[in-house]
Order: C-alpha cells, then sequence, then structure tokens
C-alpha cells in the first residue's frame, strides 16, 4: 500500500504543484492589471529575473521528483547520491511550503484560502514524508 503511495499518488501531487505554480504564474503574469503608470513605477529587472530563476529551479525539482519517484527505469539509472540529495532537498523545500502554507491559514481570516492552504500543507506534508522514506529505503539499500 504505501508502494502505492510513493510512487503513484506522490507523483501526481507533485505534479499538481507544478501546475499550481504555473497557473499562478499565469495569472500573475497575464491577468494583473498594469498600473506601473499609475503609481510611477518602473519594474525591477533583477528582482524579476532572481525570481523567475527561483521559480523555475523549484518547478524543475518538482518535476524531477516526480519522475524519480515515479519512474523505476529512472530511478534505477540514477546515481544513488545524486538520488539521495534530490530527494533530501526536496523534503526540505516541501517542508519550507508547508509551513508557509500553514502561516497564510493561520494569520489569515476564515476563507477559501484557508482551505487552499491546509489543503496544500497537506499534500506537501505528505510529499516530503515520502521522500524521507524513499532517502532512508535509498541509504539502507533495500530494494523499492
Amino acid at each position: 500500500m504505501m508502494t502505492m503511495f510513493h510512487r503513484r499518488v506522490v507523483p501526481v501531487l507533485l505534479l499538481g504543484q507544478v501546475a499550481y505554480v504555473a497557473l499562478l504564474e499565469f495569472a500573475f503574469t497575464f491577468l494583473v492589471p498594469d498600473t506601473a503608470e499609475i503609481d510611477h513605477t518602473d519594474p525591477q529587472t533583477s528582482g524579476t529575473v532572481l525570481y523567475l530563476v527561483l521559480a523555475a529551479a523549484a518547478v524543475l525539482a518538482m518535476a524531477g521528483g516526480a519522475v524519480l519517484l515515479g519512474s523505476a527505469q529512472v530511478r534505477d539509472r540514477t546515481p544513488r547520491a545524486l538520488r539521495v540529495g534530490w530527494l533530501i532537498l526536496l523534503g526540505l523545500g516541501e517542508v519550507a511550503i508547508a509551513v508557509m502554507f500553514l502561516r497564510v491559514v493561520v494569520t489569515g481570516a476564515l476563507s477559501p484560502d484557508t482551505l487552499i492552504g491546509v489543503l496544500a500543507s497537506v499534500a506537501s506534508c505528505a510529499v516530503a514524508w515520502s521522500c524521507l522514506t524513499e532517502t532512508s529505503t535509498v541509504l539502507r539499500g533495500t530494494p523499492a
């Protein structure tokens, strides 16, 4: 049962997170009104580039983790050190995501965002737990 969770459900959760990030990026890029002329502000290019690099790295880490956890061929061909490092970084990132969502849930007013925050934090905790379990399996050398 747990193998099915780690191999099927967690990759779907990770791909759902990738889709969520892509949807938010699309919305913030194309659906926000341009108020630069009203506010007399110019967009900062260095902050935008750093943000895009970090967002792309997060999406790459989540998508790579989904492939690593979901595909037996990729898992077998990936060197042990790379697999352990990737899963540890992904797990730590998921814990950070869960904490950020829980902070919004605790400090915000009761709204639909509360439900989204709770569901997202539960999904992130499940992914982090799966990464921890998979990492311990790899380190012990037991077959998955």
